[in-house]
């Protein structure tokens, strides 16, 4: 005898089947920040007062052969100078109302008051890498991988500059570390065996003697990707509040709110110090 269509289902009884929540959360990917820790650093000159750090240039003199009988030429350089300009003041806030915080199954306020400091961190970061497109030594091609010549190009720029072989960096997108990958004697030399490097976040290894970082929070400028080699006094910044988190609880919104904020800038330093190796 056949039954019919009147069977009990997942529809007819779906007051009876619970919805579960799992005891984590899927938190968005976060991109590896490393440009505020290898550029020249000017806080402590920018800590409690004014919006504008300058920084004066100091030239080499020049030598001049004493002739007999005459007084010495003297040097008086008309010296230049950079400003860095603090005048970013960037936050990042959110209000949690004591309903959600009181029925949610996790600890909203710690969640996301920890993804407001990355993305203002994220931010600081963003605008450093913004710079590159701004040095005049360029190399390479938008659209075309990094290979070994643009590299040695950077490096050559560097050398002419006269800058200083200690804390030259390497910053890259991705898919130029795949690139990489692809030039084997990098893995039979400079990154061979180096294992220390993973403990920095970012780090790859090195490429004649230079470190290589790799970051996804490297923008474009007129579709080339900003790739650089730079010495650390191409670029400087200075933090004068934060990144810092307060909070307040507001009674007439019956909720906490939270706010990230910090106030800093940056500026390019010395334009010879950085190449923008555009792929």
């Amino acid at each position: 005898m056949a039954l019919g269509t009147d069977q009990m289902t997942i529809t007819t009884g779906a007051n009876f089947i619970p919805e579960l929540w799992g005891p984590n959360v899927i938190l968005a990917a976060e991109r590896k920040l490393v440009l505020r820790n290898l550029v020249w650093d000017w806080t402590a000159s920018g800590k409690g007062k004014g919006d504008l750090i300058h920084i004066p240039n100091v030239s080499n003199l020049t030598v001049t052969a004493k002739a007999a009988n005459a007084q010495v030429v003297l040097s008086a350089p008309s010296e230049a100078m950079v400003t860095l300009n603090i005048n970013r003041h960037d936050e990042v806030s959110f209000l949690l109302e004591d309903i959600t915080k009181v029925q949610a199954d996790f600890n909203l306020l710690s969640i996301y008051t920890k993804k407001a400091g990355y993305s203002l961190a994220q931010q600081m970061d963003t605008r450093l890498s913004t710079l590159f497109s701004g040095f005049s030594q360029i190399t390479g091609a938008a659209g075309v991988d990094i290979g070994d010549e643009q590299i040695r190009t950077a490096v050559e720029f560097l050398d002419l500059a006269d800058a200083d072989q200690e804390m030259r960096y390497l910053c890259i997108y991705p898919t130029q570390k795949n690139a990489l990958f692809a030039i084997e004697k990098y893995f039979r030399a400079d990154f061979k065996g180096n294992t220390e490097n993973t403990i920095v976040t970012g780090k790859l290894g090195e490429i004649y003697g230079v470190p290589v970082y790799v970051t996804t929070n490297l923008a474009t400028s007129a579709n080339a990707r900003l790739n650089a080699m730079f010495q650390k006094e191409a670029l400087a910044s200075a933090v004068q509040v934060g990144p810092r988190t307060q909070s307040d609880y507001i009674l007439e919104y019956l909720g906490t709110l939270i706010v990230n904020d910090a106030i800093y800038g940056e500026v390019e330093a010395r334009d010879d110090h950085g190449v923008w190796i555009q792929s």
